[in-house]
């Protein structure tokens, strides 16, 4: 299974950091857990073309982790991608609301010439292709869900989403290989609604991670040692999730 950080940043504009976006492939089948502003150019910068992609997980429906949807479903209708394969889009409850919405606004949003299958889930388990999917409730908004992600060989990635410390963390990060979590201010300086680089430590400890990806940084993280905030509580790896960055599970 491989991951790339499409997205490490937020919606203050940054050069660097595109908002957030990940990219999760296992053989030939391609899923993107969310999907902010600029996501789909940095997914054009891994060679994929959207006729490769199958599904999109949104963790919840800020406008830093949703933007690029409507960009992807009016660049669907380009005539290149008629009959392609069916697209899945998936997310809590108010995602169809969310859709109806864009295409009240941009009627040409509308599937044309494929399949679009859009699915409201709640917290538990699903197959998505070769994927076995776990969507378990964060605190973040009403609608926020993390998603656990197992390929077939067993390799696991977990993804928090925009995320408070929270119960459901543990239970999301429990044993993986690899815990991207929200490390949006640093200890000094916490945010509502985010978490720190020192929380996400705790919550990667507590849950038995094997690699702990801080993820989603405002500017107010810049110049500042991140990683030894989560060592501080975590005795695993850390890293500093940077767009484009690839993680091979095996």
């Amino acid at each position: 299974m491989r991951v790339t950080v499409l997205g490490s940043g937020t919606a203050v504009p940054n050069p660097e950091r595109f908002p957030a976006g990940y990219l999760v492939s296992e053989g030939d089948f391609h899923a993107l857990i969310d999907i902010g502003s600029g996501v789909l150019r940095r997914y054009a910068a891994t060679g994929l073309d959207l006729s490769d992609l199958d599904a999109v997980l949104l963790t919840h429906y800020h406008t830093d982790h949703c933007a690029d949807l409507a960009i992807l479903l009016f660049a669907l209708r380009n005539p290149r991608y008629l009959n392609r394969p069916a697209l899945r889009i998936l997310g809590h409850a108010g995602l169809k609301k969310l859709l109806e919405d864009l295409r009240q606004a941009w009627p040409w949003v509308s599937a044309k010439g494929y399949d679009l299958q859009v699915d409201e889930i709640a917290p538990g388990s699903f197959q998505l292709g070769p994927l076995e999917i776990e969507a378990v409730r964060i605190e973040h908004t009403a609608e926020s869900l993390g998603y656990r992600i197992r390929s077939p060989s067993g390799e696991t990635v977990a993804f928090s989403g925009d995320a408070v410390d929270c119960p459901g963390l543990r239970e999301l990060a429990r044993d993986v290989d690899l815990f991207i979590c929200d490390s949006a201010f640093p200890d000094e300086e916490p945010g509502i609604g985010h978490m720190t680089p020192g929380e996400a430590g705790r919550a990667a400890s507590d849950a038995g991670a094997k690699i702990l990806c801080l993820t989603h940084f405002y500017p107010e993280c810049e110049g500042r040692d991140l990683i030894a905030q989560a060592e501080a509580s975590f005795s695993g790896q850390v890293l500093m999730a940077e767009d484009l960055m690839v993680f091979e599970l095996s």
